[in-house]
């Protein structure tokens, strides 16, 4: 009996089957709820929701507001006279209108290209002096970028003093000798769109540096030690390391100049009036508008809120492709 005890004992005892030792556990088999990539949508949707909210409340009612608008002969107190289309046939048929349109436009592209272009010049050789690690460096981001949030008010003030026949820039030409008369910057209709484009551009000069900064440091190190040592001199390698990564800035920055630059005219009403002098020369489409809904003077009889809003339709459809090729530029990179 002792010795079957001690058999029983000493027997070796059963092992478990593979299958039941190697099965895996609740836990790691239990499959994630959302996939990380529904979750990164959920969460770009939650920080873009406020965003979304508050451009629906003050950007796209009241757009759909003003086609309704633009389908009325109002002037902006007492009643509405439904009209239909007669804003837009105005506008793009009655010679009076279609030429102050026709000029608006022409001389808005101009405004455009010289405002455009200063930024991606001037713009991109100051980024790229920034870029260098220069003392002072912080100092002369701070210098260009200092007149961007002065209101526009302030600017049209500094750019008459400037300006002015008897401002501080004739008074240097006449002294060095360079003109023997002070020039009527904004008194000459050869002279007063630039003049007053490049004093945009002076304003918004340090938005479009920071832009293209934010891209030039973005550029990684590697790749211009590598263009070097291939034998490269620094102005082949900013023209074919640098400028290419500057394409996307290069392109927000148009877009965006060109949606501010069509749809506000602020030097030109500040200083040279609703009836953007001398002889319309300085007339744009933010001016056009504003003298079709206003008047071109306080006892003006032809304001037309209905015929502004028609034009602001217009120039909205103008600006539309821009816009839209930077939003499906964006999504196509995403």
């Amino acid at each position: 009996m002792t010795q079957l005890n001690q058999q029983h004992s000493s027997s070796p005892k059963p092992q478990l089957s593979g299958k039941a030792s190697t099965q895996p556990s609740l836990e790691s088999t239990a499959s994630p709820r959302f996939s990380f990539k529904t979750i990164q949508n959920i969460q770009r949707a939650f920080l873009l929701a406020p965003g979304v909210l508050l451009y629906g409340i003050f950007n796209f009612i009241p757009l759909m507001g003003l086609f309704y608008i633009s389908m009325v002969d109002w002037p902006g107190i007492g009643e509405k006279k439904f009209v239909g289309l007669d804003n837009f046939k105005k506008i793009l048929g009655e010679e009076y209108y279609r030429d102050q349109l026709f000029n608006a436009l022409a001389q808005n592209v101009i405004f455009f290209i010289v405002i455009i272009g200063s930024f991606l010049l001037i713009g991109t050789g100051l980024a790229m002096l920034l870029s260098f690690k220069t003392w002072g460096r912080k100092t002369y981001q701070i210098i260009y970028f200092l007149p961007y949030p002065m209101a526009g008010a302030a600017v049209a003030y500094l750019l008459d003093l400037f300006v002015h026949p008897r401002g501080l820039l004739n008074a240097a030409l006449v002294k060095s000798g360079v003109t023997d008369l002070p020039i009527p910057f904004l008194g000459s209709e050869d002279t007063a769109l630039v003049t007053l484009a490049l004093f945009y551009s002076w304003h918004r000069m340090g938005f479009a540096i920071m832009l293209i900064l934010s891209g030039i440091l973005a550029v990684r190190t590697d790749l211009l030690e590598a263009s070097m040592l291939d034998g490269a001199n620094r102005f082949q390698s900013i023209k074919n390391v640098v400028l290419p990564v500057l394409g996307p800035a290069f392109i927000l920055i148009t877009v965006i100049t060109m949606v501010d630059v069509f749809n506000n005219a602020d030097y030109t009403l500040l200083i040279m009036g609703p009836e953007a002098g001398p002889f319309y020369s300085t007339d744009i489409m933010g001016t056009f508008l504003f003298r079709s809904a206003f008047g071109a003077s306080v006892a003006a009889s032809d304001a037309n809120f209905g015929l502004a809003a028609a034009i602001g339709l217009v120039t909205a459809l103008m600006i539309l492709p821009a816009a839209l090729f930077l939003a499906l530029r964006n999504l196509r990179n995403k």
